[in-house]
């Protein structure tokens, strides 16, 4: 067979017929070409990605950095929500340019899907309601615990408390309406998410975290595999965004400059 090949070309060459074909345009030219970059991002998903009650606009800590990223590509930014279990089929179908929804870069999401730089890194913690009298994660054992679909928090809950009972929901605002309504026994996510939402409640002291259960991950944007000048462009964008102190800025903005939160000015130290 490779002599067969072989032949072929050279008889193509000999009779004019060879020719370089020109190459394949990938999601950068389809973006410029578009002129506005489509990305993915959540509605519930504070401070990160998440709508205000009675408004119709996303915004958060990760639709400042989306924004920084567009104005230094020139373009202005197009917003789709999507669930948790919708990023990564809509991205690998090319219906997004990239998801923007605190999402954790995972070995397992890897094989996948891409990850830009990381710029936050943060627990995951898991919280009970104050009156279930619960103070340990191993008092979860045999108890429910519900969890955004797709979501990285209920696995790593399962890891230490290999008998809960995950109860998969659409997003994060449905899985805290569970533990709200005594319908699950925790919730298991993202601490700076928790936080955001019981103060959004209202009653923040209703709820406990948990001090023995914390991982650490980290949060970048989901791209497309095999991208790599998109990847490339983006991951400048966000160098950027670090190196012009905008970075600084966007994380003060939204967690307070004496925040004892991971810095978000990490791109750096969390490049590939």
């Amino acid at each position: 067979m490779k002599r067969l090949a072989a032949v072929a070309i050279l008889a193509a060459s000999l009779t004019g017929l060879w020719f370089i074909q020109p190459a394949a345009a990938d999601r950068l030219d389809d973006v410029k070409a578009r002129g506005r970059l489509v990305v993915g991002v959540s509605d519930t998903t504070p401070p990160f990605s998440f709508r205000k009650p009675g408004d119709t606009t996303v915004i958060g800590y990760d639709l400042d950095v989306v924004h920084a990223v567009a104005k230094r590509l020139g373009m202005p930014v197009e917003t789709v929500s999507v669930s948790s279990a919708e990023r990564i089929p809509m991205l690998k179908d090319g219906k997004l340019d990239f998801v923007a929804t605190s999402m954790t870069r995972t070995p397992e999401r890897l094989g996948e899907i891409d990850f830009s730089f990381i710029y936050f890194v943060t627990p995951h913690a898991v919280i009970v309601r104050q009156s279930s009298g619960i103070t340990s994660v191993h008092q979860l054992a045999g108890k429910k615990a519900s969890s955004a679909s797709t979501s990285t928090a209920g696995p790593n809950l399962k890891e230490v408390v290999p008998n809960v009972e995950l109860v998969y929901v659409r997003d994060y605002a449905l899985a805290f309406g569970l533990l709200k309504d005594g319908k699950v026994d925790a919730f298991p996510t993202d601490e700076t998410v928790l936080r955001a939402i019981v103060q959004q409640d209202g009653h923040p002291d209703d709820y406990v975290f948990l001090p023995d259960f914390t991982k650490s991950r980290n949060v970048g944007f989901a791209l497309k595999k095999d991208e790599p000048r998109f990847k490339e462009t983006v991951n400048k964008a966000l160098l950027d965004v670090e190196t012009s102190g905008e970075a600084a800025k966007i994380f003060d903005t939204w967690f307070g400059p004496q925040s004892q939160q991971p810095m978000a000015r990490k791109f750096k130290i969390q490049a590939d």
